[in-house]
C-alpha cells in the first residue's frame, strides 16, 4: 500500500492535471503529502530543498523566467508568452516532486535511485494501462479529451494538422511531444534498472515485463518520440550487458514467453473485432510509420518529420546577435517554425540559446562528476544514463523546443539527479 501511496503522489505531480479547486494535481500532492508529514511525523520536512543541486536547479528556474522576461522587456514587445508561462509551471513541478521526496525516500536513502526510478517506471506503466483503457473505452476516452484545454482540442478537430484524437486519451494536463519525452527519459531509466546486479522487490519476474509492456503502449499511444528513448536505453543496456544477454535470456526466457503468450491471446481472442480494426487502423500505422511507409512506398518516412526541414531557414545577423522577444514570427518576417532550435534563436538569440543551455547543465553537472568519481561499473553506468538522457534533450530540440523547457523531463531528471545524489552522500557516510 505505501508503494501504491508513492505512485500516486508522483503520478500527481508528473502529469499536471487540472482539476476544479486546486488548480491541478500538483496542489493536490502537495495537500496529500502536507497532511502524510502533519499525522505520521508531526512535522513539514524541507530538508532537500537545502541540497546544493536542488537549490541550484530551482534557483536556475526563476533566473530563466526572469531572463525570458527580460528579453521582452528588452525588444518592448511585454509578452507574457507560453516559455515564461512554462517555466513558472515547471518551478512549482519542482517544488512539488522536491516537497514529496521524504515521503518517497522515507527509511530508504541508501537504495533511494532505484527506488524513484522503479517508482517513475510504475507511474509511466500506470498512465500507459489507463490510455489503453481509455482507447479501448470510448466514453472514458471522450471523458478525459473534454478535460484537455480549448486551444488543443481544436487542433485536433482541425484536419490540417493530422493530429490524431486518441492521443488525448490520457489522463495527463500534459501531452504531444511533452508526454512521449518524458516516456524517452522513462525508457532510459527502465534500461538503468535492468543493469543492476541486484533486482528491485517491485520490477523483477513477470512484472517487469508487464511494467515494460505498458510503458511501450503508453508510448504509442501517446506519441512516437518516446522510441527514441527506447533505443537509447536499449543501447545504454547492450553496451554494458552484451556479454551476458544470452544469460539473461535464459534466465527470463519463461517470462517472456508468458507474457508474450498473453499479449497474443488478449490481441487474437479477448479482445473484440472492432477494437482490433481500430489498433490495426489507427494505432500501429502512427506508431509504426516507418514501416507502414517502407511496406507501401519502400522508404522509411514520418509525417512528422518529413517536413522538419522547411522548419529551418536562415536567420538575420541581429536575430542571432540579440532575438526579437517575440513568439509570433510573422510579425519579424520569418515563416512559422516549431523547431526548438529556431525557436530559442528567433525570441533570444544566441545568449538565450546559451543561457538555456547552461540551465539545463544544472541537472546533469553534479551527477556526472558523481558518477566520474569512482571507475566502478555500477558509475559507469550511471555516467552513462546521465549523459544519453542529456543527449536526449538536445535531440528533441532539432524537432521542438526542449532545451529547459519540457517541465515533465525536468521535474523526473530532478527527482533522478537528487536522489543520485542523496545515495551517494547515504554511501559515503556509512562507509566512514
Amino acid at each position: 500500500m505505501k508503494f501504491l501511496f508513492k505512485i500516486i503522489v508522483v503520478f500527481l505531480i508528473v502529469f499536471s492535471i487540472r482539476i476544479p479547486y486546486v488548480y491541478n494535481t500538483v496542489f493536490l500532492a502537495i495537500i496529500i503529502t502536507t497532511v502524510f508529514y502533519i499525522f505520521n511525523d508531526k512535522k513539514l520536512p524541507f530538508t532537500y530543498f537545502f541540497q546544493r543541486y536542488n537549490a541550484v536547479i530551482l534557483i536556475g528556474t526563476v533566473l530563466i523566467a526572469l531572463v525570458i522576461y527580460a528579453f521582452t522587456v528588452f525588444h518592448s514587445t511585454y509578452v507574457y508568452n507560453d516559455l515564461q508561462k512554462r517555466m513558472w509551471v515547471e518551478l512549482q513541478m519542482l517544488a512539488a516532486m522536491i516537497y514529496a521526496l521524504p515521503l518517497l525516500l522515507k527509511d530508504k536513502e541508501t537504495n533511494a535511485f532505484d527506488d524513484i526510478c522503479v517508482i517513475i517506471c510504475y507511474v509511466f506503466a500506470l498512465q500507459g494501462l489507463i490510455h489503453l483503457i481509455a482507447y479501448l473505452y470510448e466514453p472514458l476516452g471522450e471523458y478525459f479529451f473534454e478535460m484537455k484545454p480549448e486551444s488543443i482540442k481544436q487542433m485536433v478537430l482541425n484536419p490540417r494538422f493530422h493530429v490524431d484524437r486518441f492521443r488525448l486519451y490520457c489522463l495527463s494536463g500534459i501531452v504531444f511531444v511533452e508526454l512521449v519525452a518524458a516516456y524517452g527519459i522513462t525508457f532510459m531509466l527502465y534500461f538503468r534498472l535492468q543493469l543492476n546486479s541486484s533486482s528491485h522487490p517491485y520490477l523483477k519476474g513477470w512484472v517487469n515485463f508487464v511494467v515494460f509492456f505498458f510503458i511501450i503502449i503508453g508510448t504509442m499511444l501517446a506519441g512516437r518520440t518516446g522510441f527514441v528513448g527506447l533505443a537509447l536505453g536499449f543501447l545504454l543496456w547492450v553496451r554494458f550487458q552484451y556479454k551476458q544477454i544470452v544469460s539473461f535470456l535464459n534466465h527470463n526466457i519463461m517470462q517472456i514467453i508468458l507474457v508474450s503468450a498473453a499479449i497474443f491471446f488478449a490481441y487474437n481472442f479477448l479482445l473484440p473485432a472492432k477494437q482490433r480494426r481500430m489498433f490495426n487502423d489507427e494505432v500501429f500505422p502512427f506508431a509504426f510509420e516507418w514501416y507502414y511507409s517502407y511496406k507501401d512506398y519502400g522508404t522509411f518516412q514520418v509525417r512528422s518529420l518529413d517536413g522538419t526541414e522547411s522548419h529551418y531557414f536562415p536567420l538575420r545577423d541581429e536575430t542571432f546577435l540579440k532575438g526579437h522577444g517575440e513568439v509570433f514570427f510573422e510579425k519579424l518576417n520569418y515563416p512559422h517554425t516549431d523547431a526548438g532550435y529556431m525557436t530559442n534563436l528567433i525570441f533570444g538569440g544566441v545568449p538565450f540559446l546559451l543561457c538555456l543551455i547552461l540551465y539545463q547543465s544544472l541537472y546533469f553537472i553534479l551527477p556526472l562528476s558523481i558518477a566520474g568519481k569512482r571507475n566502478s561499473f555500477a558509475n559507469r553506468v550511471d555516467a552513462a544514463l546521465f549523459t544519453l538522457c542529456f543527449a536526449f534533450i538536445f535531440l528533441l530540440s532539432y524537432k521542438t523546443t526542449a532545451i529547459g523547457s519540457i517541465h515533465i523531463v525536468e521535474t523526473l531528471l530532478i527527482a533522478a539527479g537528487s536522489t543520485y545524489l542523496i545515495r551517494y552522500y547515504s554511501s559515503e557516510e556509512l562507509n566512514k
